[in-house]
C-alpha cells in the first residue's frame, strides 16, 4: 500500500508541479505576449482607421481639385479691378440690352477682397414689363460666367404688369497670382 501510495504522490506531485510551472509559464511568458499582441491590434486598427480617413480626404481633395479646374478659367482674373469691372458690366449690359426693360440706374460699388477672390458687385434698378423682368433673372441664372443675384427688391408700379425692380449681381474673380 505504501508504494501504491508513494506512485500516487508521485503522479499527484508531478502534476502539482506542472500545473504551478504551467501557470508560471502562463503568468510570464503567455499572458504578456497576448496583452501585447491586442495593444499591437488595437494600433493597428487605429492605424488603418486613419488611413482610410486619409485615403477619404484624399478623395476628396482630389475631387475638390477637379471642381476647381472646371472653374478656374470662368473666374479666372482678366486684369485690373477696373478692367474687371468694366467687363462685368458689359456683360451685364448684354443680359439686359436684348430685354424690353428700362434702366434707371446702375451703381458699381466698391470690390470686397478676401482670400482667395475678388467679389464685384453692381447694383442695377431697372422697370418694365413682369416677364422681361424675369427674363433677365433667367439670363443671370443660365449665363455661363459664375455671376448671381445677391439680392432684388421689386415694387408695383401703377401700370399693369410693370413692375419696378432693383438687383444686386455680384460676381467672383480669382484673386491675380503674386
Amino acid at each position: 500500500m505504501t508504494s501504491a501510495k508513494k506512485s500516487r504522490e508521485k503522479v499527484l506531485a508531478i502534476i502539482t508541479i506542472s500545473v504551478i510551472l504551467g501557470a508560471v509559464a502562463f503568468t510570464v511568458i503567455i499572458e504578456p505576449q497576448l496583452k501585447e499582441r491586442k495593444a499591437h491590434l488595437a494600433h493597428m486598427r487605429q492605424l488603418q482607421l486613419k488611413l482610410t480617413k486619409m485615403k477619404g480626404d484624399l478623395l476628396l481633395k482630389d475631387r475638390i481639385d477637379d471642381i476647381y479646374s472646371q472653374i478656374e478659367p470662368l473666374i479666372a482674373s482678366n486684369g485690373t479691378d477696373q478692367q474687371e469691372i468694366s467687363l462685368f458690366t458689359r456683360e451685364l449690359s448684354d443680359l439686359y440690352s436684348k430685354l424690353n426693360v428700362r434702366t434707371k440706374t446702375i451703381k458699381i460699388l466698391p470690390i470686397i477682397s478676401e482670400e482667395f477672390y475678388r467679389r464685384l458687385s453692381v447694383k442695377i434698378e431697372m422697370s418694365g414689363h413682369v416677364r422681361e423682368i424675369l427674363n433677365f433673372i433667367l439670363s443671370v441664372e443660365t449665363y455661363p460666367n459664375p455671376i448671381k443675384i445677391e439680392q432684388f427688391d421689386i415694387k408695383v408700379r401703377e401700370i399693369v404688369d410693370n413692375i419696378q425692380a432693383s438687383f444686386l449681381v455680384t460676381k467672383v474673380v480669382a484673386q491675380p497670382e503674386t
